[in-house]
């Protein structure tokens, strides 16, 4: 990615904003995920791209979906990175989100002690451990689970605990056969293990299986960028940048995944090699929410068959997609 100083960004001197605003004006803050796609926002907000367009731009992570809920709500978050689903609630709730693109396809694994658990189905029996009750990775385990016949409820054993950071040193201790783990959760579970000796494999991608159902490839459309109403009408220009710069950092987060961990850990609060080696797992690829509304409705309609207020009980209408 040209546009981003890599020996800067090595070297954790990649402090934002990268230029200054112009006099009274408050800079955009480009609000981030707290998770690995947010190698690729950060990476956006530190191109030369964006900044050109939005001089001063500065990269924050939100920390909780009430930090979000409250930051759309007040008109204080502008341009921030969502789970698809969730923008649909806030647009479908009349708060006027639009989701401008999809960056990630798929970040959910079942890790496991050894090989034996090779399908779906071999989880039968199995303890699981897991996180985010009645949220998508609940609901996306719970529908490939029926997929293969399974009923969560009776078939197995859901062990479920509050995040994934829980899971975790709970699974490396020895609870749970399995532990359902989202990134980067996956690959510091895995980095964990090695250290410690302990076995560890990633059995099962839930991407994978979900593909193989519907018949459109291992696409989960689970996080992008999204835009409130008034700043897409007030700065189209600057919208369409950070795609753009969303599309450029996504493939030099993938060519150079150490500069972009080392780019991110610092806002993250975890180590750059966690966010280096989980970016080959959360399946990065830019395109925009019209372009990828087919996969994104497809997404929907699953989810709201387990639960049909995830997204307010309908699908989103086109003024949603942009692109």
């Amino acid at each position: 990615m040209p546009s981003l100083d890599r020996r800067a960004v090595l070297a954790g001197l990649a402090a934002l904003p990268l230029a200054a605003p112009a006099r009274g004006a408050e800079p955009l803050t480009l609000w981030g995920i707290p998770g690995t796609p947010s190698a690729v926002f950060a990476g956006a907000v530190a191109s030369d791209r964006f900044q050109a367009a939005a001089p001063g731009a500065r990269f924050e992570i939100w920390k909780s979906t009430d930090q979000l809920r409250a930051g759309i709500a007040s008109g204080a978050f502008r341009l921030f990175a969502s789970s698809t689903y969730a923008a649909a609630n806030f647009f479908n709730r009349g708060a006027g989100t639009r989701m401008v693109n999809v960056v990630t396809w798929g970040v959910l694994y079942v890790m496991a002690r050894d090989d034996r658990i090779r399908s779906i189905a071999d989880l039968a029996g199995r303890r699981v451990l897991l996180s985010n009750k009645n949220e998508a990775p609940d609901l996306l385990f719970r529908m490939v689970l029926g997929w293969a016949g399974l009923d969560p409820d009776r078939d197995l054993r859901l062990d479920y605990v509050g995040s994934p950071g829980e899971a975790v040193p709970l699974f490396l201790s020895g609870r749970g056969d399995v532990a359902l783990l989202h990134e980067p959760a996956a690959t510091a579970a895995q980095i964990r293990a090695e250290r410690e000796g302990l076995p560890m494999i990633r059995a099962l991608d839930i991407a994978e299986i979900y593909g193989q159902h519907t018949g459109r490839g291992p696409r989960i459309p689970q996080v992008g960028l999204a835009v409130s109403a008034e700043f897409l009408d007030r700065a189209p220009e600057v919208v369409a940048a950070a795609h753009a710069a969303c599309i450029e950092a996504a493939d030099w987060a993938q060519a150079d995944p150490m500069a972009a961990g080392a780019l991110a850990a610092p806002h993250l609060g975890l180590a750059p090699e966690i966010v280096a080696r989980s970016l080959p797992f959360v399946r990065l690829g830019v395109a925009s929410a019209r372009q990828a509304q087919q996969d994104i409705e497809t997404y929907f309609q699953h989810l709201m068959t387990l639960a049909p207020g995830i997204v307010a009980h309908r699908l989103p209408d086109a003024d949603f997609y942009w692109g």
